[in-house]
């Protein structure tokens, strides 16, 4: 069922669009035959495949892990151990909820072996969770063929949707919305998805989308009457003040119109539950989201904020994963892990301690390493800007044109963003190692600055870099990469003391914090000129 009505979707949109290669055309007898024939095959082609690939595609649930086996020509079967994994998201739209059935998307550490079930009973994903929660504990193997699920050829290979009857700790009720057994944590209100709309930046990206839609109109509409329409609406927005700024204030009505109504249906009965050793993660209107996260496979908490929020006192928080917890169809830059689209500052870390007692989120103090070292952000975009305006500058030059010189605003324009991303930098990076085990990074990507809350365990390596001037003035970078498939996966310093970075480095590679980190604490020089973690005795440096 499931597959079909996807499929009728994405037929439906190429019929379209041939109708629309059709209009201008029809008085041409070979193009509408044409047109029609693919029409036909399309149609074709729509009932007979999610058949095919409802007869191919069979599912387990055994002792050990679940496992797929789907295609006719082209044999494949994927199999993920209970215990590896990290993310279970289904999506319901409206239409699958009549039949308790949904999409299951199950995803492994990176994201690269994940399992997609179609239309498989709503009761299955909370087996897979006892499943998961089960193989980390000596309460012994899980059932080896699923409740609520049928055997086929005495395999126990699963096809496709049956009644199911709903699982003990989720229920669903009339409307759809599940219940959920555990302590509710927190849940959006109207006011919470409003803010968010009107706060996220993701909107001005609408123009594009706008743009893109206008541009295709030229393949439907007359050439003659979009271009009367296009010199309607620019006379009458150049006509006067009153009316640009009448014109651009609708576009932005629109826009926010547009962002307010995506948000409600994005996150309508937003609720974040935590269950056991689980967040439970719902959302959606049409179509009903539930995304279970283990805690214990956490990898970040990263609390952001926009230039807007932050003068507003909100952040959102996003959970760092190893495997992406995507549900199918869904963005990937709005998934479950985002625990807490937005909140207030004051909220915060109230919510996210009875959230997430394991990890004591409470307001660090940072140490901010970028103080004082503000030329060393600048030095880059400076150089590549001063090269491209001297470029620009000797082309002009070479080309006599007075029109060229026009080009220099071009990587100027580009020293003044940079810039003002790479002074925002300089401001936030920082650090605060509250013990040996876990770490507090702050800082910003573009105009969004963050903090990241993770531990040791979770860095992957520590990289210092530095170069000669840098190395004379005790300046170098460090890079901590995290083991993270969404959002922030590395702990990025720009510029910072070589104290500060040998005392992260000591850190991240022994567990070792310094009683001083002031920046003129003393480390000792390794053989190659870099500066070593502060240990007194140098490592035992090998050639190749």
């Amino acid at each position: 069922m499931a597959a079909l009505i996807d499929s009728v979707k994405d037929t439906v949109a190429l019929i379209l669009a041939m109708l629309a290669i059709a209009l201008p055309n029809r008085d041409a007898p070979i193009v509408l035959t044409i047109i029609g024939v693919v029409i036909a095959l399309l149609v074709a082609c729509m009932l007979v495949f999610p058949v095919l690939r409802w007869l191919t595609t069979r599912y387990r649930l055994d002792e050990n892990g679940v496992t797929q086996r789907s295609g006719m020509l082209n044999r494949k079967r994927t199999t993920i151990s209970y215990d590896h994994i990290h993310a279970i998201s289904s999506s319901s739209p409206i239409y699958m909820r009549p039949f308790q059935v949904v999409t299951l998307d199950i995803t492994a550490a990176g994201g690269e072996s994940g399992i997609t079930l179609r239309g498989v009973p709503s009761s299955v994903q909370l087996e897979l969770e006892v499943a998961r929660q089960a193989s980390g504990t000596p309460a012994g193997p899980v059932p080896a063929v699923a409740a609520g699920t049928r055997e086929t050829g005495g395999q126990g290979w699963c096809a496709g949707p049956v009644p199911a009857a709903a699982a003990e700790d989720e229920v669903q009720v009339p409307g759809g919305r599940p219940v959920i057994e555990g302590e509710l944590v927190f849940r959006a209100s109207v006011r919470d998805i409003l803010l968010f709309a009107v706060t996220d930046l993701g909107l001005f990206a609408a123009l594009i989308v706008v743009y893109g839609f206008i541009e295709q109109l030229r393949d439907v509409v007359p050439e003659a009457m979009m271009d009367n329409a296009q010199d309607s609406v620019v006379r009458f927005a150049t006509g006067s003040v009153v009316a640009f700024i009448g014109t651009v204030a609708v576009v932005f009505a629109v826009l926010v119109g547009a962002s307010i109504i995506g948000s409600l249906l994005r996150f309508h009965g937003f609720e974040v539950w935590r269950r056991g050793g689980d967040l439970v993660v719902v959302r959606g209107a049409f179509t009903r989201r539930i995304t279970t996260i283990a805690v214990d496979r956490i990898q970040t908490v990263a609390i952001r904020r926009t230039l807007i929020r932050r003068a507003l006192h909100l952040c959102s928080v996003r959970l760092g994963l190893g495997a992406v917890a995507t549900a199918e169809g869904e963005d990937a830059d709005s998934t479950g892990a985002d625990v807490l689209p937005v909140i207030g500052d004051d909220r915060v870390y109230a919510v996210l301690q009875r959230m997430l007692p394991e990890w004591e989120l409470v307001p660090p103090r940072m140490r901010r390493t970028g103080r004082g070292l503000l030329r060393y952000y600048l030095f880059t975009p400076l150089a590549v800007s001063t090269i491209g305006m001297v470029g620009a500058a000797i082309w002009a030059l070479a080309s006599g044109d007075a029109m060229a010189w026009l080009w220099m605003l071009a990587p100027a324009a580009l020293m003044v963003w940079w810039g003002l991303c790479r002074c925002l930098k300089a401001a936030a990076e920082g650090y605060a190692l509250p013990d040996g085990k876990r770490i507090i990074a702050a800082g910003s990507t573009v105009l969004t600055l963050f903090t990241v809350f993770t531990r040791r365990s979770r860095i992957q390596s520590v990289e210092r870099s530095t170069t000669p001037w840098r190395q004379r003035r005790g300046v170098e970078s460090l890079t901590l990469p995290l083991f993270v498939s969404n959002g922030i996966n590395t702990l990025r310093f720009t510029a910072l003391r070589s104290a500060d970075a040998a005392t992260l480095a000591a850190w991240a590679e022994h567990g070792f914090v310094p009683a001083d980190t002031s920046p003129g604490r003393r480390v000792d020089a390794a053989v190659d000129g870099m500066v070593d973690n502060g240990y007194v005795q140098d490592d035992e440096w090998r050639t190749r």
